[in-house]
């Protein structure tokens, strides 16, 4: 038995991605969400059709640092089985906000929701993962211009991460589709980075980046005027703009798979878009961009390399370590 913990597993993707791992056996399925009500009725939903599923709830606000850390530490003395999966799911983006929005910590919100949270999340997770655990960073094809017609208009824009976080400078003016494919581009390029420390020190867990197309059911785009959602998620326009229509089962199926099928055990470092593994875009497989986005997200997390709150990656993995079989 085995834990997996999923962001934003109360609805949409996230939600869906619960129902279907909830369903094999060996896994204890651990939802990570901000509002405890949703997350409970996920569960209950989940076990009227899934009695014997192992469920828990632990919060998690991606919003706070804070909160970031707490569930960090909260995890890691729970007794539940080891933690071999990580599944950072949980995304969005306000396209009606009238002005920017910051975070408790000072970090313009979609940079903190869609990358900043989940990098510190991840990173003090990893000290606690047994070997043969699969972390899987959720982007979005809108990280590549080359790829779609959205991601060329929006183009994310790779530079100072501090200008992106505070939106300033270079970032000031960002439209917020072009926010939030920037900040699913340094998600990618995260993973990458984390998957080339792991190999380097010798550790058994394969990460990767995955995306699920356009899921029109999902609330990534609930704050869009009605109007604007039903174009945008239209199969005519998705196909136009390069991209792909899927349903929740259809992405839970494939993300799920990317984390218990066999086939994918010894894959790393690699992106996939639904079920299809496919090259990310060039910039965001630059090695020496994707080190510059994990020591400045490192700094701005709070994560210098001697922090004693984060786990060098040179440490002794455990079997399980501070979480019980």
């Amino acid at each position: 038995m085995r834990t997996v913990i999923i962001t934003g597993a109360n609805a949409g993707i996230g939600y869906a991605t619960a129902r279907f791992l909830a369903a094999q056996s060996g896994w204890h399925v651990l939802l990570a969400c901000r509002n405890e009500s949703k997350a409970e009725a996920a569960i209950d939903a989940i076990r009227q059709t899934r009695r014997h599923s192992q469920l828990s709830f632990v919060p998690l606000d991606l919003f706070s640092l804070a909160s970031v850390r707490r569930f960090a530490a909260v995890v890691s003395e729970m007794a539940i089985p080891p933690l071999g999966g990580l599944i950072l799911n949980a995304g969005g983006i306000n396209m009606t906000a009238k002005s920017l929005v910051f975070t408790e910590d000072g970090f313009e919100q979609t940079f903190q929701l869609n990358f900043l949270g989940h990098f510190l999340l991840a990173n003090l997770l990893v000290g606690h993962m047994i070997a043969g655990t699969r972390i899987i960073f959720v982007s979005s094809d809108l990280h590549d211009p080359a790829a779609t017609k959205m991601g060329k208009i929006m183009t994310p824009r790779f530079g100072s991460m501090e200008d992106l976080a505070r939106a300033i400078g270079t970032a000031a003016k960002l439209r917020p589709m072009a926010r939030y494919a920037t900040a699913k581009l340094y998600a990618i390029m995260a993973a990458y980075e984390l998957d080339r420390q792991l190999r380097a020190a010798h550790k058994a867990i394969t990460v990767n980046s995955w995306s699920p197309g356009v899921v029109p059911t999902t609330q990534a785009g609930r704050d869009m005027s009605p109007v604007m959602k039903r174009i945008i998620t239209s199969s005519w326009f998705v196909s136009f703009m390069g991209s792909h229509l899927s349903t929740e089962e259809e992405a839970a199926l494939a993300l799920g798979n990317l984390l218990i099928s066999l086939r994918y055990s010894e894959v790393s470092g690699k992106y996939f878009d639904g079920f299809n593994q496919i090259p990310s875009s060039v910039e965001s497989r630059d090695p020496a961009k994707a080190r510059q986005v994990w020591e400045q997200a490192q700094v701005l997390a709070g994560l210098a390399a001697e922090d004693p709150r984060s786990v060098p990656l040179n440490s002794a993995f455990s079997h399980g370590h501070n979480m019980p079989r």
